[in-house]
């Protein structure tokens, strides 16, 4: 509350604070020295009493005594008598009758009280949000809507915002901090010329408390039906000011160091509160310049940039923003987010955040211009209005997804560790050679527009840009027609995409046969990323035409693929960089799942033949050949996919998909085979398998984790036949028809095995990673005709 400019006077020169001739402030004066007295009569009778003193030292000091004291100095003190002297006597018929300020009063307490604990000491951050859970307590109780114990949901999720907004408001102060440690070159001097004293930093807290009570803090700290109801009051911007008054006022009280230092504490409260009184006030600071739009979740807006300024006056109603684009046509309002979620915004905001303009899509890049009204409660009192202009520098740089599977939302494209996910949710995992999607779109300002992005990938999952990165695309925008086009800017397409030269061109065979060139340039077109060695692409080509129109095709980038160790799997994360013509890059960065290794499918045999055996059907059926049971033939071999990272079992380190069977007579159809088996007529499904079966033997030769030890090559059941199936007898079904063996037929068969996982291969049959085999065989029927002995 003492600015370095507003050091304390010679007492005797009273010219210097005329309030001290006030006899309001005379008044007030004595019921704050009466409000120590009972504090300071108890501390001096202690001192006289050692005893006393070692008896009440044995219990050590708690929070509780803290507050209790607080509550004893500020309990009595802002009674509406005093309320009424602190409003200067000019303003005080504005406010009317002193009990209507009755709920004001009451939050005014709680201010007093959190100014005063929080400054009476150094305080870390985690110290300033303990008083700031206090001091929403108190609020909470003076409004009639005390805390529940334990907090609901929706108290909760209040008292995070306000932390979220100590944060922000902490934050500035801090830096500060930082850099004067970082940079002490000046401090000297600045201590020797006067500029820093024995006051120096007593306006940080102030400024703390002033970037805390933003819009969305007032909502949290009294409830949204509180905040409201209160904010209708014709005096809550009085209110709301008087209350930052209280806080600077119970901090500088907290740090008084003698009776004297109180009585300026008071001096300067009195002009505060004065100052409360100004008129309608409209003032834009920010943004100026060229300002690169960003993202802000937290209020729903995908890319925008936020307005800073001052709206006050003790008439203040409320105040309207609105934009424009070049200084032409009529102001907008659409695009514009106020604090909190309101249609208008509350006054009383004094060099802070006064709202959001979204950008896209409405606002395109270039010159735009904010204006600002502020309008009085009193419809005789005209509005005041500024306006400031900026440039909007594009910024719509992120990776959605690869193949169609973009990141979650929540948290969204901005966020790095949001995964790739599907439709249900889930996680998926990538190989071979894919397209990466997302935009690239940066420029607006004066001399700003792309000069190239990169594509890069590093091992592991990372959040930040440090650490080593390879890269494995870039495309570059060197011609005037590259850069001047929109047909060429990337926004939500592949960003794996590659200059192609594409004249438009026609023959014209009068006079003399000839090439006539119409419109000549380059343009993007979609590429594929191979993944995996050797190094290449599945660039898409296009057939150029016999002449160029005179512009030369662009080099295209030899894309690299994934870093070998782990056979070119494993967790990466992939970085998208966009820079412009003045030097300035954006990264966004996506964490994806990357899988090519192998996958394992083989049929060993059918019962105890290998295939090309000819084999009866006696050897399943039995002597009865009882067509009411079954007679299972286990099918053996191997369906086994390697683990992304071994020893993780969870999606997508573990992406089996499944593997299928199907048996097809020669000269039929497929037919497919329940798993596992064997069934009953007429044999229905589920046919796939989702367990993995039996063991290759072999893993990825560069896998990390190492698997740990390999076990020898095993084979397992793949299924259990029903032979039944393939029996006239036994087997009716026409679906079958084709399928069956009369008595006394031998036929040539084939099994068909499918295995695949579900990582997303889009170069690759079916777009994932599959192995087939076939197991042919022959069957004789030899069982017996029906009815012989």
């Amino acid at each position: 509350m003492s600015p370095r400019d507003k050091r304390q006077p010679d007492p005797a020169d009273q010219t210097t604070a005329p309030e001290l001739n006030n006899p309001n402030f005379q008044v007030v004066l004595k019921a704050l020295l009466g409000a120590y007295q009972p504090i300071l009569e108890q501390q001096l009778n202690l001192a006289k009493n050692p005893q006393q003193l070692q008896k009440e030292a044995s219990v050590p000091p708690n929070c509780a005594d803290e507050f209790a004291e607080a509550d004893a100095l500020f309990g009595k003190f802002l009674n509406d008598d005093i309320a009424r002297r602190l409003i200067p006597e000019k303003n005080r018929e504005q406010v009317g009758a002193i009990e209507n300020l009755a709920w004001c009063l009451r939050n005014i307490r709680c201010c007093l009280i959190f100014g005063w604990l929080v400054c009476r000491g150094p305080r870390t951050f985690r110290a300033w949000a303990y008083y700031v859970y206090q001091y929403w307590l108190c609020v909470r109780q003076a409004v009639g809507t005390p805390v529940a114990n334990p907090p609901t949901e929706a108290e909760r999720a209040d008292f995070t915002t306000l932390i979220e907004s100590l944060a922000t408001a902490y934050k500035p102060y801090l830096t500060d901090q930082l850099a004067s440690v970082e940079f002490p070159a000046g401090i000297p001097d600045e201590i020797l010329n006067g500029t820093i004293d024995c006051f120096e930093g007593q306006q940080d807290t102030c400024a703390i408390f002033d970037r805390l009570l933003t819009t969305e803090a007032a909502q949290a700290l009294l409830g949204k039906e509180a905040f409201a109801t209160s904010s209708q009051q014709p005096n809550f911007w009085l209110c709301r000011c008087w209350c930052l008054c209280s806080l600077c006022f119970g901090c500088c009280l907290a740090r008084a160091r003698s009776f004297i230092d109180v009585v300026w504490c008071l001096v300067y409260y009195f002009r505060c509160l004065e100052n409360c009184f100004r008129p309608l006030t409209c003032e834009l600071s920010a943004p100026t310049g060229c300002v690169q739009e960003q993202a802000f979740p937290n209020v729903g807006i995908f890319r925008g940039v936020q307005i800073f300024g001052t709206a006050t006056g003790f008439d203040c109603d409320h105040y309207i923003l609105q934009w424009r684009q070049n200084g032409i046509g009529p102001w907008q309002s659409g695009s514009i987010v106020y604090p909190g979620g309101a249609s208008q915004g509350s006054c009383g905001v004094i060099g802070g955040l006064l709202g959001y303009l979204s950008t896209f899509p409405m606002v395109a890049a270039g010159l735009v211009e904010i204006q600002l009204c502020v309008y009085a409660s009193d419809p005789g009192v005209a509005p005041c209005c500024t306006t400031i202009d900026f440039e909007l520098n594009r910024n719509l740089v992120w990776i959605e997804g690869i193949e169609g599977i973009d990141a979650a939302t929540p948290p969204g494209v901005f966020d790095p560790t949001a995964q790739l996910v599907d439709g249900s949710g889930t996680v998926r995992s990538f190989g071979t050679a894919l397209r990466v999607f997302g935009s690239a779109v940066v420029g607006g300002c004066s001399g700003q527009s792309i000069k190239r992005y990169t594509l890069s990938y590093q091992q592991g999952f990372t959040t930040t840009t440090a650490g080593a990165w390879t890269q494995f695309w870039e495309v570059d925008y060197n011609t005037p027609y590259q850069i001047d086009t929109n047909l060429n800017s990337i926004f939500m397409q592949a960003l794996t995409s590659q200059w192609e030269e594409m004249d438009f061109s026609s023959f014209d065979p009068f006079p003399t046969p000839h090439w006539v060139c119409s419109v000549v340039g380059d343009y993007l077109q979609q590429a594929y990323w191979s993944t995996q060695n050797p190094v290449g692409g599945y660039a898409v080509q296009y057939p150029s035409p016999p002449v160029s129109c005179g512009e030369a095709p662009s080099s295209t980038w030899n894309s690299t693929p994934l870093a070998l160790p782990n056979c070119q799997s494993g967790k990466y994360t992939l970085r998208l960089t966009v820079e412009d013509t003045l030097g300035n890059k954006t990264d966004n960065l996506r964490q994806v799942w990357f899988d090519n290794k192998n996958i394992y499918g083989s049929i060993a045999q059918l019962g105890s033949f290998a295939q090309c055996a000819t084999i009866d059907l006696s050897a399943f059926a039995g002597s009865s050949a009882d067509c009411s049971v079954p007679w299972p033939a286990p099918l053996t071999g191997i369906a086994y996919d390697e683990y992304i990272l071994e020893g993780t079992f969870s999606v997508p380190s573990d992406n089996f998909g499944g593997y299928s069977l199907q048996i097809m007579k020669a000269g039929g159809g497929w037919h497919s085979l329940p798993i596992p088996g064997p069934g009953s007529p007429p044999w229905s499904g589920p046919f796939v398998g989702t367990s993995r079966v039996g063991d290759p033997g072999t893993r990825c030769p560069t896998a990390v984790p190492p698997p740990g030890p390999i076990p020898p090559l095993t084979n397992g059941i793949l299924a259990l036949i029903d032979m039944r199936r393939l029996d006239a007898v036994c087997n009716t079904n026409p679906a079958d028809a084709d399928l069956v063996l009369q008595r006394g037929e031998c036929c040539g068969f084939i099994v068909y095995l499918s295995v695949w996982d579900t990582s997303i291969c889009p170069s690759l049959p079916d777009g994932r990673h599959e192995v087939d085999v076939e197991f042919p065989f022959c069957i004789c029927n030899d069982l017996p005709p029906v009815g012989a002995s």
